[in-house]
């Protein structure tokens, strides 16, 4: 994987926070990896194959994933008049 950085998160909850965010098991590193991913991708930070770089997962993992949790992006009224005006150019 060549020269890759990381970065340590420490979180401090309480127990009760740790059984309602699903991070009382073995996969709590896991869980919280995902958890960020997910917002990331939600508030438009992250694209699909970046959501799939970063949980390690197939594309149709990354699709069932992502629908799971029903993780949508929707795009604003910049990127829909820029996406018709880039369909508008290729067909006429």
């Amino acid at each position: 994987m060549g020269n890759r950085s990381l970065m340590t998160l420490v979180l401090d909850l309480p127990d009760s926070w740790e059984r309602l965010l699903g991070l009382d098991s073995g996969e709590a590193a896991t869980r919280a990896r995902q958890m960020l991913v997910l917002e990331g991708y939600r508030e438009g930070r992250l694209s699909r194959g970046q959501v799939s770089e970063m949980l390690g997962l197939g594309f149709h993992e990354t699709e069932a994933f992502l629908a799971q949790h029903h993780a949508e992006q929707h795009p604003d009224w910049e990127e829909l008049e820029a996406g018709t005006d880039q369909l508008r150019a290729r067909l006429g």
